[in-house]
């Protein structure tokens, strides 16, 4: 016999419906490559202020954690995040060739490079967001709010001064932590842990130009 424990007042969460390792990374695939094919086209088309949602690092997010939520383990999750951050690389990179623009082998490596660190770390964001409990409630709702609150504030606001984008991933930002954030623990355990989340996507965004700037 079993028995379950949950917060006053928030209701029990319904089972998790996991999908096979090997559908999961059929769709890291998919997912990956398609919307990296796509960012290359929406960047010729979307106006503004929504064209810097095809030019940031935090829409790029989004792909590894739709597939580490539905993984089964944190292995499978950190796999697949990999996997689809990888490929959406290049996929907007071979996209971007076909369509005759030109592709600096060095910024393909650098990156993919970037992939290489967070496509895990968001595929594990999403599996910690399906499943964490405890201490660990709320984080991987937090970290996808705090990648979009910081390129909205230091990214868009700060260092580029593009306040209408800055707006627009603001309110996607807000969004998420009324969604996603409020599933499927209560609101408070994602707002502790932006309190974390937060300061540290601020330094990395703000280490992110230098470094890429070093190794190119």
């Amino acid at each position: 016999m079993t028995s379950t424990t949950t917060t006053p007042g928030t209701p029990p969460a319904a089972p998790a419906r996991w999908r096979p390792p090997l559908a999961v990374l059929a769709g890291a695939v998919v997912l990956g490559l398609g919307w990296g094919a796509a960012t290359s086209y929406l960047q010729t088309v979307l106006p503004d202020p929504v064209a810097g949602l095809a030019n940031a690092v935090s829409p790029w997010l989004v792909v590894p954690f739709v597939v580490g939520a539905r993984s089964r383990t944190r292995g499978l999750a950190v796999a697949a995040g990999l996997l689809a951050c990888v490929l959406q690389v290049a996929g907007y990179y071979a996209t971007s060739h076909l369509r005759g623009f030109g592709v600096s082998t060095g910024t393909v490596v650098e990156w993919a490079a970037v992939g290489v660190v967070g496509g895990p770390v968001f595929g594990l964001a999403g599996h910690l967001w399906r499943t964490a409990t405890g201490r660990l409630r709320g984080l991987g709702a937090a970290l996808l709010v705090a990648v979009w609150a910081v390129e909205a504030v230091v990214g868009y606001g700060i260092r580029l001064g593009y306040v209408d984008d800055a707006v627009v991933f603001g309110a996607v930002a807000v969004t998420l932590l009324l969604t996603v954030g409020r599933r499927p623990g209560p609101l408070r355990a994602t707002a502790r842990w932006l309190a974390v989340t937060v300061p540290v996507g601020a330094v990395g965004m703000l280490l992110l130009d230098p470094l890429l700037s070093a190794f190119g």
